[in-house]
């Protein structure tokens, strides 16, 4: 068995990430987790992606669109999405997706400084202030 890489869009203020299972779009009002049984089919053209889902009867399918992402990255994002989807989708995808507020973006790898490091430079500097006023008045 292969691991499917992570893949992530960017467009805008939305978020597409992919990485085997359910597909996240990440808007700054919603995040939609939208399984794979859900998805039709996905079409990228040019600098845009669209999630099209399943749909029953008279029902027009839901469609999740995502523009201003980069143009290969969309065929790759695609492409993958489109060889993971099963062989017999669920009937109506939009009664599938999961939606949510969003969360608090996760930081880049390596970005900024961990959060007990600051907590305990700020102590260490309310100490430092401390020590100095009562050697002040001493």
């Amino acid at each position: 068995m292969t691991a499917t890489p992570s893949l992530v869009l960017r467009g805008g203020e939305s978020v597409l990430r992919f990485a085997g299972g359910p597909v996240t779009l990440h808007r700054t009002d919603k995040e939609h987790l939208i399984p794979l049984a859900a998805i039709s089919f996905v079409h990228a053209e040019g600098r845009s992606v669209a999630i099209v889902l399943t749909a029953s009867g008279a029902n027009e399918p839901t469609i999740y669109r995502v523009a201003d992402v980069d143009e290969t990255g969309a065929l790759a994002f695609a492409d993958a999405v489109t060889s993971a989807l099963p062989e017999t989708p669920a009937p109506d995808g939009a009664a599938l997706v999961v939606t949510s507020a969003p969360r608090a973006p996760e930081p880049a790898a390596g970005s900024g400084v961990p959060r007990k490091a600051v907590v305990a430079a700020v102590a260490a500097a309310v100490l430092l202030i401390a020590l100095a006023v009562f050697a002040a008045r001493g």
